[in-house]
């Protein structure tokens, strides 16, 4: 149970780094933004698998638990947020003045 409780405290922070350095990018700068995103990137996938080796080494049963609920809590709080800022969820409703009148 701590194992999973680790991860996914994990899993969100790892959310939150996403977040913030994706919120870095500006229109005027966008070059410089999609990099900073870019490097914090590789700085999250480097963190994360130093954070699951040392968790594998020194409390090996609870590994699977924990590396599960890490990727697991990443995985899906990352998907929430794309479809967020994708516009995904509005689909289902008509937009104000689309051709079709309604």
């Amino acid at each position: 149970m701590i194992a999973a409780v680790l991860g996914l405290a994990c899993g969100v922070g790892l959310l939150l780094a996403s977040r913030s350095s994706f919120a870095k990018i500006q229109a005027d700068d966008a070059a410089r933004g999609i990099l900073l995103s870019g490097l914090a990137m590789i700085g999250r996938l480097f963190a994360a698998t130093v954070v699951m080796f040392v968790y594998s080494h020194f409390v090996p049963a609870g590994f699977a638990a924990f590396g599960l609920t890490l990727a697991g809590s990443f995985l899906v709080g990352y998907m929430v947020e794309l479809v967020r800022y994708a516009g995904l969820h509005r689909y289902s409703r008509p937009a104000a003045g689309s051709r079709d009148g309604r």
